[in-house]
């Protein structure tokens, strides 16, 4: 009977190595360029980003320079006490002359042109020897009464005819016509002297105006 007996030991079988130190060497280098490669790309990101930070964060500043101008110029103004009154008082005042507007339109002054015409033509009749104490005018000059002094009776038919011939009393006709004596200021009942004048008093309608008058 034989028997064998295998000596071999893989201990002794020459070891392959697959890790060299020229081989490590050279991928440490590999990384080391690598890195550094990617350490620049990032370098060149992060000045581009901080660029950009830069260029928004002055468009931002210029942007609220702008808007702090912007509100200085055009700042709200404080609201008024008394706008509110103001503007109901023009509102009055509107309303009213709008209802003087549309009384003239319907005629309800009469003559629109109002007193002017008529004292204006009064004062260019001057009759020597007669002056007026009163007058009064109604509706825009369509009614008239006048009150005063002549030294003559004859005189008041003369001053009548002048004023007839004034434009801003054409087609006036005086309804009433007195002349008299002065009223006596004296109550005492002594016997006076005569009068000096005569007094007259002229109405164009019944009933003497009351609008405007002149006291001398």
């Amino acid at each position: 009977m034989s028997q064998q007996i295998n000596l071999f030991n893989p201990i002794f079988r020459k070891q392959k190595k697959y890790f060299s130190s020229a081989t490590m060497a050279q991928a440490l280098a590999i990384i080391c360029v690598a890195c550094a490669l990617l350490a620049w790309d990032a370098g060149l990101r992060l000045r581009a980003l901080q660029a950009q930070a830069a260029s928004t964060d002055a468009r931002l500043a210029a942007r609220q320079q702008k808007l702090g101008e912007i509100k200085v110029q055009y700042a709200p103004r404080a609201r008024s006490a008394t706008l509110p009154l103001e503007i109901k008082a023009a509102e009055q005042e509107l309303a009213m002359l709008a209802n003087a507007r549309d009384t003239i339109a319907r005629g309800g002054v009469g003559d629109v042109r109002g007193f002017s015409a008529v004292l204006r033509a009064l004062a260019r009749q001057d009759v020597e020897g007669l002056w007026l104490t009163d007058i009064a005018i109604d509706n825009g000059g369509a009614s008239i009464g006048l009150q005063g002094n002549a030294l003559q009776a004859a005189l008041v038919p003369q001053y009548m005819q002048r004023l007839s011939q004034e434009a801003a009393l054409k087609g006036q006709s005086f309804s009433t016509l007195r002349i008299g004596p002065p009223a006596q200021a004296d109550g005492s009942g002594a016997k006076a002297a005569a009068p000096v004048y005569l007094q007259f008093s002229l109405q164009s309608t019944p009933g003497r105006a009351q609008l405007a008058a002149v006291n001398q």
